[in-house]
Parts: C-alpha cells; sequence; structure tokens
C-alpha cells in the first residue's frame, strides 16, 4: 500500500509538468526516492464563557529527490472546525506546500513555489491551526559558521487582519509581497539569530534573538533573550515586546520562568503562537500596548510516558489585569501517537465571572 501511495504521489509530480516522458522504470526509482508523512489531530475545547467547538486536521505530503540536485516537497491538508451545533462543510483539500528546492550550488539552497514561513514572527507547524505559507523563492546560504536566508513572496495567507484586527489600522488580505532577510550562528554554546520583514504598503519589523544550552553536571540550563519592533504604517505608535526566560531540566523535573514587556504598541507579528510573543495558553502580550507578563511552570515525568504540568501566567495591562493557571497531563501512547487533555480557570477583571476552559487533544504524527 505504501509503494502505491508514493507512486501516485510522484504520478501527481509527473502531471505538474516537471516531466512527461519518464520511463516506467525511472519513475519507480524518482518514488523510491520520496517519503511519506504526514499528522492526523481531533481536538475538543469548552469553555463556560465561549462553548464548545471540536477541530480535526488531516495533512498528508511527500517529499524526496527527483535528481541529485533538484528535490521536491508537497502537502495537502483538511481543516475543520465544529461548534456543537452542527458540523462544519469539509475545506477540502488544501495545498500547504508545493516547492522545488535546488542545492547544485555548494553551502546553498534555492525553494521556488508555496513554503512554509519558519521565523521567530511565523508559525510554520500547528497541528490544529493554520499555518503561515507564502508563494515565491527562498535562498539559504552558510558561510563559516553563519547561515543567510533571504526571500520574495507575491503572496502569503497572512490574511489574519481582517478578521481580527491585527494591526490597527491596516488589514492583511494576503495579496501583500512580502520580503524577509535573516541570519542565524552560534557561538560556542550561544545561539544568536536576526531577522527583518516587510509587506508590502502595511508593516515592518525586525527581531533580535539570543539563546543558549548550558549542562551543569545532570542539569540543563537554557536561557533565551528576544526583542521585537514593528513599523505599522499609517499608525503613528511604535510597537515593541520583549522578553527574557530560562528553562531548567533537572532528571525526570522541568521547571520554566519568563518575563516580557510590551511598549506604546504591542503588535510586532500578526500570529499569537510565535515565539516573538510571550504567552501561557489564553493570556499572551501580543496586542496589549504598556503591558507586563510573568510566567512560571513546573513540570514532571510521572512515569516515562506521562508527564504533569501546572503553569501560572499573569498579565499587567495599562489599565486591568488578568492571569490564568492551567494543568497539563500529557501521555505518549506509542511512537507518533500523543494525547493530552488540559484545564485551566481564567480570571480577567473585564469579566465578572472566572472563565473555566478544558482541552482534549489527540495527535498522530507519521
Amino acid at each position: 500500500m505504501k509503494k502505491l501511495v508514493k507512486m501516485s504521489l510522484v504520478a501527481a509530480v509527473t502531471l505538474t509538468g516537471l516531466t512527461s516522458n519518464l520511463s516506467a522504470n525511472t519513475l519507480a526509482e524518482v518514488a523510491n526516492n520520496f517519503d511519506v508523512f504526514g499528522y492526523a489531530q481531533v481536538r475538543y475545547d469548552d469553555s463556560d464563557v465561549n462553548g464548545a467547538k471540536y477541530t480535526h486536521k488531516e495533512v498528508l505530503g511527500a517529499s524526496g529527490k527527483l535528481t541529485d540536485d533538484i528535490s521536491y516537497m508537497f502537502a495537502g491538508a483538511n481543516l475543520e472546525v465544529d461548534d456543537t451545533s452542527g458540523s462544519a462543510p469539509y475545506s477540502g483539500v488544501l495545498m500547504v506546500y508545493n516547492y522545488f528546492t535546488y542545492t547544485g550550488i555548494q553551502n546553498t539552497s534555492i525553494s521556488a513555489g508555496k513554503v512554509g514561513v519558519d521565523t521567530p514572527l511565523t508559525v510554520v507547524y500547528d497541528p490544529a491551526t493554520a499555518t503561515s505559507e507564502a508563494n515565491g523563492l527562498t535562498l539559504t546560504s552558510k558561510l563559516a559558521n553563519i547561515n543567510f536566508t533571504a526571500s520574495y513572496f507575491a503572496n502569503t495567507n497572512f490574511d489574519y487582519g481582517d478578521t481580527v484586527g491585527i494591526f490597527p489600522g491596516t488589514a492583511i488580505t494576503g495579496g501583500e509581497s512580502y520580503i524577509q532577510a535573516g541570519l542565524n550562528t552560534k557561538i560556542g554554546e550561544v545561539s544568536l539569530d536576526g531577522l527583518y520583514a516587510t509587506m508590502e504598503d502595511k508593516y515592518k519589523t525586525y527581531t533580535l534573538g539570543a539563546s543558549a544550552g548550558i549542562d551543569a553536571g545532570s542539569v540543563k540550563i537554557t536561557p533565551s533573550v528576544r526583542y521585537t519592533a514593528s513599523d505599522i504604517d499609517g499608525v503613528n505608535v511604535d510597537h515593541e515586546l520583549w522578553k527574557a526566560g530560562v528553562k531548567v531540566q533537572a532528571g525526570i523535573v522541568g521547571a520554566e520562568v519568563a518575563y516580557g514587556q510590551t511598549g506604546d504598541g504591542g503588535w510586532v507579528t500578526f500570529d499569537t503562537d510565535a515565539s516573538a510573543n510571550l504567552k501561557g495558553w489564553k493570556v499572551g502580550l501580543l496586542g496589549n500596548d504598556d503591558s507586563k507578563l510573568i510566567k512560571a511552570g513546573l513540570n514532571v515525568d510521572v512515569v516515562p510516558k506521562l508527564n504533569l504540568s501546572l503553569t501560572y501566567a499573569d498579565m499587567e495591562r495599562k489599565t486591568t489585569d488578568v492571569n490564568e493557571i492551567y494543568a497539563t497531563a500529557t501521555y505518549k501512547i506509542t511512537k507518533g501517537l500523543t494525547a493530552y487533555v488540559r484545564m485551566a480557570q481564567v480570571d480577567d477583571d473585564l469579566n465578572t465571572d472566572k472563565e473555566t476552559v478544558g482541552r482534549a487533544n489527540i495527535l498522530w504524527l507519521f
């Protein structure tokens, strides 16, 4: 069956016009160079304030070499979100990735097509929601121990501005061009990165980050810091967000503490799950001006397959405060198959009653 799936995927590549005269033997050889991957996810969320919903997402893709210097990747996805009043129509198959990569230049790769946008400002992988993709060209190159990347995208799926009011005064439709350039390097145990991005007639932003991995016997310490700022067209406010934190792992016990602040404006990116933001589960700095957030968490591997964690986040906004506390139990059922349940209580000064939120999630990666 796997062989038949591989042959079907490569046949799809052939139909794109990459080649029209491959012999049967050559097609089989190409199929043998392809790996099939994907995942299936089911999620149930419930809130005594916002009600319940089900989320289903399925992804199937393939990647592999066509020649020594050219590889190809594609992935299709179905995403459906239903509330308890009834099932929503299926989204149909959405093309998530569809791109060719050329590696014929030493220490350099060039990708063309629809690619994932993997930066501190974006989320390239999320098992239950939309991820960041764009159509265009991306070049990555390595010089000594410095990695460079530059991209030009004719359009993106960054259309959140129309629905949730991100970047006030500037609606993002997805049809705008998007340019980004960045670099990262490692000096000893310290990793450094920087990225500049601009969207046509919408905004400009940059982010700088540093992190380290320190092994102290049986204890691993991971400190990190990041600063992000943006200039939004038509908005006369400087938007910035910085955060610093440290994670500690000692045997079966892990802990995390983080702190962050925003300036006169808090919109530095469009995705609340991006690493440029500091957030707990439902509480985060992004979009909140003149705010401060502190987050602390503790987790323990009760048994090799079961992890329990408790996290607290408290945010002081300009006029009101909000805090949350949530517990998560994560169980690794078998290789690639994981489930977790989570319960939280959110206390927002804007609301009279505390909100109770729950989630059950199962994810199969293959």
